[in-house]
């Protein structure tokens, strides 16, 4: 197959892990900014997510009727 590119591992070659913490590189570092509107935007989903799950809850008991209440036990 051409074009496609298995990892190391994947292939069975070992990796060289003896990385030193000089070698390591921190990634990517998120400004506060960054930091406060992932936070924002998290929240914002989480309560969007709410709202959906709330709004299901409340139209299936809506769509049960009174008569659900009524019913022999």
């Amino acid at each position: 197959m051409t074009g496609w590119a298995l990892p190391a591992a994947a292939c069975g070659e070992e990796r060289d892990v003896d990385m030193g913490d000089d070698d390591r590189e921190k990634g990517i570092v998120l400004t506060d900014e960054q930091k406060r509107r992932r936070r924002a935007r998290s929240i914002a989903i989480a309560l969007a997510l709410g709202a959906l799950v709330l709004l299901f809850y409340i139209v299936t008991i809506v769509k049960l009727g009174p008569g659900v209440l009524r019913r022999p036990l």
